[in-house]
């Protein structure tokens, strides 16, 4: 049963639903167990949305002609024809005038039980890498890509404008339980598995595997990259975070607080924090530099006692995601709401929706759609919470992106504009 902290569920506003993706009924005969969304993903350019939609398929569908028509969301994704299950691109690629679309639906079977999706860029502010003077098997021309974790232990990658199989790779002994691509247009990709490790595969160079990490022997549930890609934050089957020097690939932190196992996390845009979510029914932000605690999000009231954190209290939280003004954060949970909070405020979520059996969540790159999956296969989209921030708050998010925190100490500001960008007024 959902309870909130100083006000009840009448008193706190209903987020508002824009759409509803469900599994076509031509899978319903296809390979019938396996239905949970476990992961769904925005291309970074929100030109595609990929969704996991069980039963070995990923569905991408064609978000740039979605985007643009928020409050009809629901009519286009009900005129977006899902292909049926092993067809490599839809008839839905014309506009209503009969003109060939770039974009268009494309159904992908895996070969095996999805656990994690991700998009790749070739692309970047930053230049990474310059052209490699050998020859390769892939080719990093194409500007997206789409990879999938496995439930087999193998990621496989794929060209999203055909649907085709562009590499496999195979190292992982169990299952692929998250991958992240580096956001600096490297094609660098990690991974975590069951299997108690994280590993690092170079995509322009064959999808070589580079790096292996252990975290603490037990399986990992999810990684995420910092936006410099300097580190890389995992959290498993243990209550504390892991956060790693991706240059040197040693153990920068260790993060305790949580009371039960960690299953997901996620860096905020400017890198300067790190939210996580753990089964003990608590999200905890994080500073990223120091390791300090800095606020918790409750999702039961009162808390449950130690005893029974590792229980089924009824209200694990299962996803996180950090929204790109990095104000919000919002998370799914077992009792059947998806919460919005904000982050200065501690007490109670901003917005809540009804979503039975979440089990991700993930903001848009322009911040103005979350989309929930659930574990009967469906997605919904919700419309995100959203303000005009200070000046101040704004000047936070740039000046943070581009000095460290050891540098920030050296300004000649007041030291209540320090303790602002360090963020010490969320303690």
């Amino acid at each position: 049963m959902a309870s909130f902290n100083n006000k009840t569920r009448d008193e706190i506003p209903t987020a508002k639903l824009l759409a509803q993706l469900k599994p076509s009924e031509l899978n319903e005969n296809y390979h019938p167990s396996g239905w949970e969304t476990w992961k769904c993903a925005f291309a970074p350019d929100e030109s595609y949305f990929a969704w996991s939609c069980g039963n070995r398929l990923v569905t991408l569908v064609p978000w740039n002609r979605c985007k643009s028509t928020l409050p009809q969301l629901s009519e286009v994704l009900a005129q977006l024809v899902l292909p049926k299950p092993g067809a490599r691109a839809s008839t839905d690629d014309t506009d209503d005038e009969g003109h060939k679309l770039v974009h268009k639906t494309i159904t992908i079977d895996c070969g095996c039980l999805v656990r994690s999706i991700a998009f790749g860029s070739a692309t970047s502010e930053k230049k990474h890498l310059a052209s490699k003077a050998f020859w390769t098997h892939f080719s990093v021309s194409k500007d997206l890509v789409l990879a999938t974790g496995l439930n087999n232990g193998h990621i496989r990658t794929w060209d999203i404008f055909t649907g085709h199989l562009i590499l496999e790779l195979m190292d992982h002994r169990s299952v692929v339980t998250d991958i992240a691509f580096a956001p600096n247009g490297s094609l660098l990709l990690a991974s975590s598995s069951q299997d108690a490790t994280i590993k690092f595969w170079d995509l322009s160079d064959d999808g070589n595997m580079f790096k292996t990490l252990r975290m603490n022997g037990k399986a990992v549930y999810c990684c995420a990259w910092s936006p410099d890609a300097h580190m890389l934050a995992t959290v498993g089957m243990c209550t504390s975070v892991y956060v790693w020097d991706t240059s040197s690939f040693s153990l920068k932190l260790r993060l305790s607080g949580h009371k039960y196992d960690v299953v997901s996390c996620e860096y905020s845009p400017d890198g300067c924090l790190i939210v996580t979510v753990s089964w003990d029914t608590q999200a905890i932000l994080w500073d990223a530099y120091t390791g300090m605690k800095l606020k918790c999000f409750g999702h039961l009231f009162p808390p449950p006692r130690l005893i029974y954190a590792s229980g089924a209290n009824g209200t694990w939280v299962r996803g996180v995601s950090f929204s790109p003004d990095g104000a919000h954060i919002s998370t799914v949970a077992d009792d059947g709401y998806m919460r919005i909070w904000d982050i200065l405020y501690e007490d109670d979520p901003v917005a809540v929706g009804s979503v039975e059996e979440g089990l991700c969540c993930t903001y848009s790159p322009s911040g103005r759609v979350l989309a929930v999956g659930t574990r009967e296969g469906n997605v919904s989209f919700w419309q995100a919470a959203m303000s005009v921030k200070p000046l101040l708050y704004l000047c936070r998010l740039v000046i943070r992106r581009q000095t460290p925190p050891e540098k920030v100490e050296k300004l000649f500001i007041p030291k209540r504009l320090t303790n602002y960008l360090l963020y010490k007024e969320l303690v």
